[in-house]
């Protein structure tokens, strides 16, 4: 006879019979005895009542007689003793030794004092009792996780409490084994927090097994009086703005009140202070609710150098008696900022001398890092015809007695006399333009074209600068002149196609004057448009420039492309005067004043005020332009060690991928030391190459890129950098966070509790659907209760009879 269900729980019991052949017996038993019943009771002097319930006792006394010939046996479903696997995990992080209250303990004598007990070498009891009845794991966590053998050994010394990585590690480990669930004592604040997302969908997508329950134990009590001051995150943002080269984003956070200013700075790596803000937080009048907030700070950098730099971003407090903090090691923050570093060069070509190039010289004589390479065009090319000078003279008679080695100044007389400025040898642009993507795209990043008509460049040649933009990613600026735009007939050009603007689209009407300048909507959003930090001193600014008087008449731009600028004349007449747009790869802008020197002949400030807008113009022209070799790199945290993934791309002279090369990279930290690294090349995409670094020490490092081609010559070097923040992450919330850990054990099965409520655990464990349990049997039909509740009835039965006087 099978057993039959009695009751629903984790740990189930069932009735069976051990002596399933008597069965029958039983049955003619029970038959017979119903039927015997049946005879005496239907003459019996009992009536209503006490009829049917004495008549119900006897035959109960009769079903549990003829059951006792089967031999009943309760079945009970007990865990495994010793079969199960339970993981405690605690939190070894340096977090935990922040004391919360003056009155409580630090967080990690609490943990020590719930994990060991009082007498040293034994378990307190909650971990005794559940050791009766699983196999207990024993793990700590800070950056990663490892077993113990005792939990006396947790020291509370790293920078990292890796909770989600440790529950993931912990999972995989076991997958094959029985864990029955995880109890992890924690003060809920882990370092890996923003991977718990991607860590619970990886969890519910394991269908192969139930999931595995956690059990988060709060350590350490909220104490809203405590006061503490935090810098909770920083951006870096690089800009061409002059005044603000870098503009940090900084959260500044305070816990509790904090009556005086606070002071947010940022120091150089020499101890420096840049910039320095105070910052006064609202004060908290219920200090009973959440006593924490956040203000956002911005501090501008200007006259940062190039290439990398590290800062430290932090916050103190100001007055003669400043507030007693929790704690000061998340008072600061580093963060790595590259600015890049040149030469950056720049090919300027222009029809005729004139004042423009004049003030871009001028003006880039403040920044070391661009190179303005000149190509002028002094001569128009002449038509042929026969000189009467000497006889078998080819050459133009007014370079007679000019050095012939340089032919600038041996032109022959049906050729532009070119003039070439700030080369870097003698053999560049000998020829004039380049011909070919090798000298073009390895050479420059962007290109400036001022009062040059459209047929100065061959066919090629306006290709190969379509190519430099689209495909090479590099930047071409048209300027303002009598030669540039419709009056250069641009339009139906290769060069015309990548300008922001429609050539073939003639604005009629008499030329503009006095137009006076003024910033768009874009303009003002983009920071190497403006000159001034605030918008009151740009606005007075833009009051005081000069008016202009030569505008190319452009009469509309293309889709995508932004007016940052326009022009207003005297017939009221709105003008674009600067305009931009991405083209393939690379950017193009147009400048449509063709008088913008002007603005410097009015005094000195204006004369300087146009050599920063050209500075900027500049700036914005090559930043984000590729080079031949690109680092970038990926920040990894969730390991045992903080881990770069460094990704090289390497191009050759014409910006295709290049294979054959070799990339090597040095790692050097702040102490100077260095660490030497080979890429290696990337099955997924031809011209990559691929590193990776783990970082033993917590200190600040760069990674520097140099590339050898395959004949073992330098194609060009990148770094990158990275800068740890290992207190400032560990220590950046203090306190339990119980709303965190209630997230994991909603989406587990488990249930959050505090070290007072341990001792509820080995209860609660004993109550889950555990991988490995066993079957105990317990015989019913000898036990004496079956027989006296028997005896009972029968009692009963008669006691009833008696009653009422029938025997």
């Amino acid at each position: 006879m099978a057993p039959f269900f009695l009751q629903h729980s984790p740990v189930t019991a069932t009735i069976a019979f051990a002596n399933e052949a008597w069965g029958w017996v039983a049955i003619a038993f029970g038959i017979g005895s119903i039927t015997i019943l049946a005879l005496t009771y239907r003459n019996s002097p009992l009536r209503g009542l006490s009829k049917a319930f004495a008549l119900s006792l006897k035959l109960v006394g009769l079903v549990l007689l003829a059951l006792a010939l089967m031999e009943p046996v309760m079945l009970d479903e007990l865990p495994k003793k010793n079969a199960n696997d339970l993981a405690i995990l605690a939190d070894n992080s340096a977090g935990l030794t922040v004391a919360l209250s003056d009155t409580e303990p630090a967080p990690s004598e609490s943990l020590i004092t719930a994990l060991t007990g009082i007498q040293p070498g034994l378990y307190p009891d909650w971990i005794e009792q559940l050791n009766d009845t699983f196999r207990l794991q024993n793990f700590q966590f800070d950056r990663g996780f490892r077993r113990t053998d005792s939990f006396s050994s947790l020291d509370f010394e790293n920078n990292r409490s890796d909770l989600v990585s440790a529950l993931s590690g912990i999972r995989r480990r076991f997958d094959k084994r029985p864990l029955a669930a995880i109890i992890a004592l924690t003060d809920g604040n882990a370092t890996d927090a923003e991977a718990l997302d991607a860590a619970l969908e990886q969890w519910r997508g394991n269908t192969s097994r139930a999931p595995i329950p956690v059990y988060p134990i709060l350590v350490g009590k909220e104490n809203r009086a405590a006061r503490d001051l935090a810098i909770a995150r920083v951006d870096a943002e690089t800009t061409q703005f002059e005044d603000a080269q870098v503009t940090l984003h900084i959260d500044a956070h305070a816990r509790g009140n904090f009556p005086n200013p606070v002071n947010v700075f940022v120091k150089n790596s020499q101890g420096v202070v840049l910039a320095s803000r105070e910052l006064v937080f609202p004060p908290i009048k219920d200090e009973a609710s959440n006593s924490s907030q956040t203000l956002p700070v911005r501090l501008r950098l200007a006259a940062m150098p190039p290439g990398i730099s590290f800062l430290k971003v932090g916050i103190e407090p100001t007055g003669e008696s400043p507030p007693l903090e929790l704690t000061t090691r998340n008072n600061l923050r580093h963060i790595s900022v590259n600015r890049g570093s040149g030469p950056y060069r720049i090919l300027y070509v222009s029809g005729r001398p004139n004042w423009e190039y004049k003030f871009l010289r001028r003006a880039l004589a403040q920044d070391s890092e661009i190179e303005l390479v000149g190509l002028i065009r002094i001569a128009k090319r002449e038509p042929k015809f026969e000189w009467r000078g000497r006889t078998g003279e080819s050459s133009n008679p007014l370079f007679r007695g000019f050095r012939s080695d340089i032919p600038e100044e041996s032109r022959k007389y049906d050729e532009p006399v070119l003039i070439r400025l700030n080369t870097a040898s003698s053999s560049e642009l000998r020829d004039g333009f380049p011909k070919s993507a090798d000298a073009l795209f390895d050479s420059y990043r962007a290109i400036i074209i001022d009062d040059l008509e459209a047929e100065f460049f061959t066919q090629e040649q306006q290709e190969l600068i379509d190519q430099f933009v689209s495909r090479r990613g590099g930047t071409v600026v048209m300027l303002g002149g009598q030669e540039s735009f419709q009056s250069g007939k641009w339009e139906n050009t290769s060069v015309g196609r990548l300008l922001p603007v429609y050539l073939d689209r003639i604005r009629s009407g008499i030329p503009s004057l006095e137009a006076t300048y003024n910033l768009t909507r874009e303009g003002w959003l983009e920071p190497w448009m403006r000159l001034r930090t605030s918008k009151e001193e740009e606005t007075n600014r833009l009051a005081y420039m000069p008016p202009f008087f030569a505008i190319n008449q452009i009469n509309a731009i293309k889709p995508g492309a932004s007016i940052l600028s326009t022009v207003t004349d005297s017939d009221r007449r709105t003008i674009p005067a600067i305009i931009t747009q991405r083209y393939g790869v690379g950017k193009s802008a147009a400048v449509t004043i063709a008088d913008f020197w002007r603005w410097g002949m009015k005094d000195s400030e204006q004369q300087e005020n146009l050599a920063k807008t050209w500075r900027q113009l500049l700036r914005w022209s090559i930043t984000g332009v590729p080079t031949r070799v690109e680092m970038e790199k990926e920040e990894v945290d969730s390991g045992p060690l903080p881990l770069t993934k460094v990704s090289v791309r390497v191009k050759n002279k014409s910006f295709e991928p290049q294979d054959d090369a070799t990339v090597l990279l040095t790692m050097i930290d702040e102490d100077g030391e260095s660490t030497s690294l080979t890429a290696e090349p990337s099955l997924e995409e031809p011209g990559l190459f691929t590193a990776e670094y783990a970082s033993e020490n917590e200190t600040d490092y760069r990674i520097a890129a140099t590339v050898l081609d395959g004949d073992g010559e330098e194609i060009g070097s990148d770094q990158v950098a990275r800068a740890l923040n290992p207190e400032a992450e560990e220590f950046s919330r203090l306190g339990p966070n119980r709303e965190w850990l209630e997230r994991i054990a909603k989406a587990t099965g488990g249930k959050v509790l505090t070290l007072e409520e341990v001792n509820l655990l080995p209860t609660l464990l004993k109550e889950l659907d555990l991988p490995v349990s066993e079957i105990r049997q317990r015989p019913l039909w000898h036990t004496p209760w079956l027989f006296l509740f028997a005896l009972a009835c029968f009692l009963g039965e008669w006691g009833i009879r008696r009653r009422q006087g029938v025997l």
